[in-house]
């Protein structure tokens, strides 16, 4: 049977996969042009806003204000990253795609 140690770094290992999982999606969704920046960031503030109302409610209020803290820390990257557009159109800068934090 796997000790607790185990089944701890189980669960972070697949929640730190997740996040950067979904956090390259999403910049890949952002650079085919499939979903626009403010759509993106209104997606997270949804949930935001549901992981803060967990918390309140006191369900795992320490793990969903972390989560909370995460995706505001991700839309905050997210946001950094808009693009300029020059008068004429065409894009003044690029955006390099950022590895993750740990």
């Amino acid at each position: 049977m796997a000790d607790r140690g185990d089944e701890i770094r189980t669960l972070l290992g697949e929640g730190q996969a997740a996040l950067w999982l979904g956090e390259n999606l999403i910049l890949a969704l952002l650079e085919a042009n499939i979903l626009d920046t403010d759509t993106i960031l209104e997606a997270i503030d949804i949930v935001i806003a549901a992981k803060k109302a967990k918390a309140a409610e006191g369900f795992h209020s320490d793990v969903a204000s972390a989560a909370a803290t995460q995706l505001a820390s991700i839309s905050a990257s997210i946001a950094a990253t808009k693009v300029a557009v020059s008068p004429t159109g065409r894009k003044c800068g690029g955006r390099t795609r950022k590895k993750p934090s740990t």
